[in-house]
């Protein structure tokens, strides 16, 4: 076989312990990360709400969710009159072309 990231002839046997061993090290990371995932799935489908809404979220609001807490709405947010959150409109027009 040959090395990923370097341009050296490895025997069969090397490349299939080193396959073995990425997979090994690949396994142990999806099974962590799916139990990080599904302990803090509430916290998952919060995040997911917020995005919705705002698009995107900020640090303040990860931190709200990581806390427990209801997000607030990103820096530069407003409300409609109906409650929907919106984006501030720009400050001024475009610049000026030179």
């Amino acid at each position: 076989g040959r090395s990923v990231s370097q341009h050296k002839n490895v025997s069969d046997d090397t490349a299939r312990k080193i396959d073995e061993v990425v997979r090994t090290i690949l396994d142990k990371a999806y099974a962590r990360t799916t139990q990080i995932l599904t302990e803090n799935i509430d916290k998952l489908h919060a995040m997911a709400e917020a995005l919705m809404t705002y698009e995107t979220i900020d640090v303040p609001q990860i931190d709200a969710i990581m806390e427990g807490r209801e997000p607030p709405p990103p820096a530069g947010w407003t409300k409609t009159d109906k409650g929907e959150a919106m984006p501030l409109p720009p400050i001024g027009g475009p610049a000026a072309q030179t």
